[in-house]
């Protein structure tokens, strides 16, 4: 191997970039014996297709969690960039000393179809989801939940199922507050091998 000098800086403490990098934001809604909660999540991900099950990084002092272990439900929503906005917003604020953040970013929510979590209007896809697991996972838990409803907005959407970025640009967050809408840039779909 060829010892070059990286062009990178090592950086110290880790937190100083931690978790800085681009990607999309998910919007979770939970609730729980007529308590109710939204807040932004930027560690989540598919996991499995058969069964379909995500997952998403919830900190054990957040009121989220308490909802989502005590309700056993949580539905995982992506809103597009027009709502980045209440993206930031809700992930802001705290909703456990029952400030209702629904109205304050007003985000129109309806019940879901098969579990007690709101589905907000606003998301061109939600999954509605059924926890199956938690794991500990430093400072955070690990939720893993089995998707029961999948809500979209057909018209977002091309005839491959793939985001129409002139009907809904998706926002994507580089850290800090600040995101981008996706859908002007270069496109290109490349043939699968194999």
């Amino acid at each position: 191997m060829i010892a070059t000098p990286s062009p990178l800086l090592t950086t110290a403490p880790v937190e100083r970039f931690f978790g800085y990098y681009p990607g999309t934001v998910a919007v979770i809604t939970s609730a729980h014996e007529g308590r109710r909660n939204v807040m932004s999540a930027g560690w989540h991900t598919a996991l499995s297709k058969e069964p379909a099950l995500y997952g998403v990084a919830l900190g054990r002092t957040r009121y989220t969690h308490a909802l989502v272990t005590a309700s056993g439900a949580f539905a995982v929503h992506f809103l597009p960039f027009e709502r980045a906005d209440a993206i930031a917003g809700v992930g802001s604020v705290s909703g456990r000393d029952g400030l209702d953040k629904f109205a304050r970013f007003d985000l129109a929510a309806s019940a879901g179809a098969v579990l007690d979590v709101p589905i907000l209007h606003d998301a061109y896809v939600a999954y509605e989801c059924r926890v199956r697991s938690v794991h500990e996972a430093g400072d955070h838990d690990w939720v893993v939940g089995e998707v029961v409803a999948l809500h979209h907005r057909p018209d977002a959407f091309d005839e491959r199922r793939v985001l129409d970025a002139e009907r809904a640009r998706a926002a994507v967050f580089y850290g800090r507050s600040t995101f981008e809408a996706l859908g002007a840039g270069e496109r290109a779909q490349h043939r699968r091998i194999g």
